[in-house]
């Protein structure tokens, strides 16, 4: 437990500098764009490179499989479920779609991972980015194109997170080496994912105003949801069936809403103020959830 919330603390002082620079104007939030874009492009996908790499072995594959089933499951219960559940909150089409990704897709990758690996280690977070495959195809697929009005492709899948992760698994489970100079630079730029991602998140908050997202009722219902009940219900389905899968799948959706929901409607000129409400709400009381959720199952000591 006091690890778990020592990590929190960590993430969220981040969240809070960031948060400050962008009400203070020392950083304009016109900016955040390119944080979101290094993320994307360069500090997760070394991230994610680096730990397959260095972890996805065969044995890794033997012993671990049970993972992606097991995400697999959870992706497809979840979007049977929620789809119908999230038509409860808004009439509209485009808002129902923005409370369902909210109710199925937590901040797996920015928040999820880091959380992982300060939990469990370079294997915690290896685990975690496999059962987090199932979450990015439908992130990517499913999620993107709904939130962005656009087509489900597979061509969504061909994007620097999914190129590096088949890429790392491959170096990983042949053995490939890795020259030192190439080892050390995805070791620092994935030193940063963790701050840099709360930084971005706390910027991106500060654009709204608190008054008038909190004043929307749905957010708590929908906040709820997503950082105690559905977290609790998977890892209770999963507790029988697989340890390790049940501990990973509570950190990654024991996480507060992510910022797709804030960005996406933002450019497709959608109002987002429900996104933003749901970003801000489940951010802030995540600093309690996440210790209380993770301390609930045994996770983090």
């Amino acid at each position: 437990m006091i690890l778990v919330l020592k990590q929190v603390l960590v993430l969220f002082s981040f969240a809070a500098i960031g948060f400050y620079l962008a009400k203070s104007k020392k950083i304009k939030t016109e900016h955040t764009p390119i944080l979101s874009s290094l993320l994307v492009n360069v500090i997760l996908p070394f991230n994610v490179f680096k730990t397959f790499s260095a972890n996805f072995t065969k044995e890794y594959v033997l012993n671990n499989y049970q993972l992606l089933i097991a995400s697999s499951a959870v992706i497809i219960c979840l979007t049977i479920i929620l789809h119908f559940v999230a038509k409860l909150f808004d009439k509209r089409r485009y808002e129902q779609g923005i409370c369902e990704y909210s109710l199925i897709i937590p901040n797996y990758g920015y928040m999820g991972y880091p959380m992982a690996e300060a939990i469990g280690g370079a294997s915690g977070l290896l685990n975690a980015m496999v059962f987090g495959f199932p979450i990015s195809f439908y992130t990517y697929t499913v999620g993107y194109c709904n939130l962005s009005k656009m087509k489900i492709t597979f061509k969504k899948l061909f994007n620097p997170v999914m190129i590096s992760m088949l890429l790392g698994a491959i170096f990983g489970f042949f053995g490939i080496k890795i020259p030192s100079v190439l080892s050390d630079i995805f070791g620092k730029a994935s030193a940063c994912m963790g701050p840099v991602s709360m930084l971005l998140a706390g910027m991106v908050v500060s654009e709204f105003n608190f008054r008038e997202l909190l004043s929307m009722k749905r957010i708590y219902i929908i906040t709820a949801l997503r950082l105690i009940i559905i977290p609790i219900i998977i890892g209770y389905a999963l507790l029988p069936f697989n340890k390790t899968a049940m501990e990973t799948a509570v950190i990654l959706f024991a996480m507060p809403c992510g910022l797709n929901t804030i960005v996406f409607p933002r450019l497709v000129g959608e109002d987002c103020r429900i996104g933003a409400g749901l970003a801000l709400l489940s951010n802030i009381l995540a600093c309690v959830t996440i210790p209380l959720v993770l301390g609930f199952f045994g996770i983090g000591g």
